[in-house]
């Protein structure tokens, strides 16, 4: 009894001395990544539980990396400003990020100020066009993530025949007469200028559409996107589209969803504000917007960037996060609004990996299917010269379409 009850005390002196010696746990190493804001908050908690998913997924398989998520539609990454946001998130400050993800359109700002560093890219993980998007000079500056193009959703099945500006804006007239044709946003020297450019593409199906950037305005180009312009409009010299009578809010989707409008044009992902607004509604058509003398697919593509300054350990720890986020669970996460409750409506964004489109949920998925389909020989828009461009081709086109 006596040896036995020695034993304790000894362990815990033991104890209490191995620990005393031991040296502090190595702390967790941080990395920050910044996320598109500009997605549907499908759980409707300001993306908390996405962030919180993401973070425990990764740190799941990366237990000595403490991983912090950022979605914040306050973070203008669009600003490209000296000392302003996106020099600060991929600057050396107390508010650097180590990640971000970015529009391409400016991805060839962000290069030429060396904000951003070159990545490794595995050939024929993403779409040819999302490659494309994120290479300058022979490097590529980004990881694609996400796919974003100018689709028409309609209540008739007679809007699949629809091949030019023209023939759109006729079967959408005569889907419902008396109605508005088309409801979208037109508003802004980032979205005028590039719908002009989608519109571009469509009438030029065989050039690169950089040169869709130069002034003067195309004329066949102008003279068919102003058919699909003209039909958001009932009476002269109202036209909602051009006011910002649907710029930065859901009118438009709900226009649409009322069946106040026979078609709704914008990027995918607006379906879920438009079934938001209506339910029980049954998933509508929808096809690759024809804005100009044809129909041929442009894309706009965001990519996961490196800041520059993330190098050595930092710069390995950036690329384990854009590879899981590469992965094809994480986009269906993503898209499929696993981070909120059972039955939550997916967010409907385009994936950039080709893998998402060939597994489960979206391989059965109704508009998934679709949405694949219309990105066969889709283009994607410039990464250099549009954003100092953007301000002069908004000007030039309000003045040849009012």
């Amino acid at each position: 009894m006596t040896w036995k009850a020695l034993i304790c005390p000894a362990v815990l002196v033991l104890s209490a001395c191995s620990e005393s010696s031991d040296p502090d746990p190595t702390p967790k190493r941080p990395l920050k990544a910044v996320l598109f804001p500009y997605i549907p908050d499908s759980a409707g908690d300001s993306f908390a539980r996405l962030e919180q998913r993401l973070e425990s997924d990764f740190e799941a398989a990366h237990p000595d990396i403490d991983l912090d998520v950022v979605f914040d539609a306050n973070l203008d990454v669009y600003d490209l400003a000296e000392g302003g946001t996106l020099n600060q998130l991929l600057g050396t400050g107390t508010g650097a990020a180590q990640v971000v993800e970015v529009d391409t359109l400016i991805l060839g700002s962000l290069a030429e100020k060396k904000w951003i560093q070159p990545v490794a890219l595995e050939v024929g993980v993403v779409h040819s066009a999302a490659e494309e998007a994120v290479s300058i000079g022979g490097e590529k500056y980004g990881v694609p993530t996400y796919l974003c193009t100018n689709v028409v959703y309609s209540r008739t099945t007679n809007i699949r025949s629809a091949t030019d500006s023209a023939s759109l804006v006729r079967i959408l007239r005569e889907a419902a007469p008396g109605k508005r044709p088309l409801a979208t946003n037109l508003d802004g020297s980032w979205t005028l200028p590039s719908s002009y450019i989608d519109a571009w593409a469509d009438t030029h199906p065989g050039d690169a559409l950089a040169s869709a950037i130069s002034l003067p305005l195309d004329s066949p180009t102008l003279n068919a996107f102003a058919d699909v312009v003209d039909s958001c409009s009932l009476e002269a010299g109202v036209n909602p589209c051009l006011d910002g009578s649907y710029a930065d809010n859901t009118v438009a989707e709900v226009a649409f969803a009322q069946e106040q409008a026979n078609g709704f044009m914008g990027y995918t992902e607006r379906l879920f504000y438009i079934l938001q607004s209506q339910p029980s509604m049954p998933l509508p058509e929808v096809i690759s917007v024809p804005l100009g003398a044809g129909s041929a697919p442009a894309v706009f593509v965001d990519a996961l960037v490196l800041n520059a300054n993330c190098t050595g350990t930092c710069a390995e720890d950036a690329r384990a996060f854009t590879s899981f986020m590469q992965d094809p669970g994480t986009r269906s996460l993503i898209a499929f609004s696993e981070d909120g409750p059972q039955g939550t409506r997916p967010r409907y964004l385009l994936q950039a990996n080709r893998a998402f489109y060939q597994q489960e949920p979206a391989r059965s998925d109704p508009m998934y299917k679709q949405f694949e389909a219309l990105l066969s020989g889709a283009r994607p828009y410039p990464n250099q010269r549009f954003p100092e461009n953007r301000k002069a081709l908004q000007a030039a086109l309000l003045e040849a379409l009012q």
